[in-house]
C-alpha cells in the first residue's frame, strides 16, 4: 500500500471528502427535540470557538480608525474616514461606520478589538503570512500541524467531527492535526455520504488494498463518513422544535454564520468552526468595497450574537476574527493600500475586560512605513487555548507566549 503524508492526503481528497454536504438549506431550530436532547447532553461541549478569517489583508487603519491622530489624515488623502463619520470608542480611535452593528456588543462588553497584533520580521506575502498564522510559526514540523488542529487533538474525543470548515473554501492548514481529520460542511440539510468520492480517491492512491483499518487516515475518513447519517438525524430532530426569531442578513457570510448557529442549536458537539470572508486585498479603489466587506462582517457577527443570546448560549461561544496582515499607513496612487504588518483582531461573544485591548500602534514610529506590533498573535492564541478551550498552550506554542487577560472572569 502506498505511503504518503497527511498534507498529500488532504490534497488528494480535495480537502473536503471527509464530509461533503449538499441540498437546500432548511430552517433549523433553536431547541432539539426532547427525544434526542437527553442523549446529547453528556456530549455537549463546554465552549465553542468560531474562527473568521478575513482573507487578503484587512486594512485595520480603516477598521479601527485613529481619528484623533492627524497622522492618519496626513497619509490617507482619499481614503480617510471623516471624523464626523467615525463611530467613536474614545478620544483616539473608533469604528468605520459600516461596523456600527457591532457597537451594542462592544458597549455591553461582549466584543473587543485587540490592537497592535502581529509578529517579528513581518512577511508581506499573502501565502507565507497566512501559513504563519495557520501554523503558529511551526513550519519546521515535518508533518504540517495547524494551531487549531493541534488543539483539537487535545480535546476530549468524540465520534463527531470536532472541527468544521463552513462553506466551499478549502480546509485551512490551521485545522490540520495529527489525530483529527477536519471536515467541510457546505449545507446543513443533507449530510451526504461520500462513498463515491472516497472510492475514487482510494483507487487512485491504492488505499483500497489490504485491510481498511490498516491506514489510520483511511480509518478516520471511514469513521467520518459513518457519522454523516447520524448528524443528519440530529438536524432533522432539531427541526421539530420552535423556530428562532433572529433576523439574518442575506449576505453569504451571514448565511454561513447562520449554519453555525443552526448546528449549535442542534447541540452538535463540534468545538471549532472555521469561516472565511474573501476580498480584503484592496490595492486599488479601496472604498466603498472595503466598507461593503466590513458591513457584511459586522452584520453577520451581530446577527450571530443575537441568535446565540436567543438560544441562551451567548456565554459559551466565542468568535475570533483575524487577517494575515494589516495595510500600510500611507495610501497608494491607486486610491488603495498595500500590504502592511501589524493590525487588529476582534473577539466577540462572552464578557471581555474592555472593548479596546492593547495599545494602538504609533503612526510616527513605523517599520518601513508599516505599523509595529506590540502583541504577538501567538499570545492571543495562548489566551484562546488556555482560557477558552482549556488546552495547555505551551504544548502547541512553546513557553514563550504568555496568555493575555481578555475575559471579565479574569479581573
Amino acid at each position: 500500500m502506498n505511503s504518503f503524508s497527511r498534507r498529500q492526503f488532504i490534497a488528494a481528497t480535495g480537502a473536503a471528502t471527509a464530509l461533503s454536504l449538499s441540498g437546500p438549506l432548511p430552517q433549523v431550530f433553536a431547541r432539539t427535540a426532547a427525544s434526542i436532547a437527553d442523549t446529547q447532553a453528556a456530549q455537549r461541549p463546554d465552549r465553542i470557538l468560531v474562527v473568521l478569517q478575513l482573507s487578503g489583508g484587512n486594512d485595520s487603519l480603516n477598521t479601527l480608525i485613529p481619528y484623533g491622530d492627524d497622522g492618519y489624515y496626513q497619509n490617507r488623502f482619499a481614503l480617510a474616514i471623516g471624523r464626523d463619520q467615525v463611530v467613536p470608542l474614545g478620544d483616539y480611535c473608533g469604528l468605520h461606520p459600516q461596523l456600527r452593528p457591532l457597537l451594542p456588543s462592544l458597549e455591553e462588553g461582549r466584543a473587543a478589538f485587540i490592537q497592535g497584533v502581529g509578529y517579528p520580521q513581518p512577511n508581506r506575502s499573502h501565502f507565507e503570512s497566512m501559513d504563519l498564522w495557520h501554523t503558529a510559526h511551526q513550519l519546521h514540523y515535518k508533518s504540517l500541524r495547524g494551531w487549531l488542529g493541534a488543539a483539537a487533538d487535545r480535546l476530549p474525543d468524540n465520534t463527531f467531527a470536532p472541527m468544521l470548515q463552513i462553506g466551499n473554501d478549502p480546509i485551512p492548514d490551521s485545522l490540520l492535526g495529527q489525530k483529527v481529520l477536519p471536515a467541510t460542511l457546505v449545507d446543513t440539510q443533507n449530510f451526504r455520504r461520500t462513498i463515491d468520492q472516497f472510492s475514487a480517491v482510494s483507487q487512485l492512491r491504492g488505499l483500497d488494498k489490504g485491510e481498511p483499518r490498516s491506514n489510520p487516515l483511511l480509518s478516520r475518513l471511514q469513521q467520518t463518513n459513518d457519522t454523516a447519517d447520524q448528524l443528519s438525524e440530529r438536524l432533522r430532530a432539531a427541526s421539530l422544535a420552535a423556530p428562532r426569531s433572529t433576523a439574518w442578513p442575506t449576505t453569504g457570510l451571514a448565511q454561513k454564520f447562520k449554519q453555525v448557529a443552526d448546528l449549535i442549536a442542534a447541540d452538535l458537539p463540534t468545538r471549532i468552526y472555521h469561516v472565511t470572508l474573501h476580498g480584503f486585498d484592496t490595492h486599488s479603489n479601496q472604498e466603498p468595497a472595503h466598507g461593503t466587506l466590513l458591513a457584511e462582517w459586522s452584520g453577520a457577527v451581530a446577527a450571530f450574537l443575537a441568535d446565540l443570546e436567543e438560544q441562551g448560549q451567548a456565554d459559551r461561544v466565542l468568535v475570533f476574527t483575524f487577517s494575515e496582515f494589516g495595510r500600510r499607513l500611507r495610501e497608494n496612487a491607486s486610491r488603495g493600500t498595500d500590504h502592511g504588518a501589524a493590525g487588529v483582531v476582534q473577539v466577540a461573544g462572552p464578557k471581555f475586560l474592555n472593548p479596546l485591548l492593547g495599545q494602538y500602534p504609533s503612526l510616527s514610529d513605523l517599520d518601513e512605513g508599516d505599523l509595529k506590533h506590540s502583541i504577538d498573535y501567538r499570545s492571543v492564541y495562548a489566551s484562546l487555548l488556555r482560557d477558552w478551550l482549556a488546552v495547555d498552550p505551551s504544548e502547541i506554542l512553546g513557553e514563550s507566549f504568555a496568555p493575555l487577560p481578555l475575559f471579565q472572569s479574569q479581573s
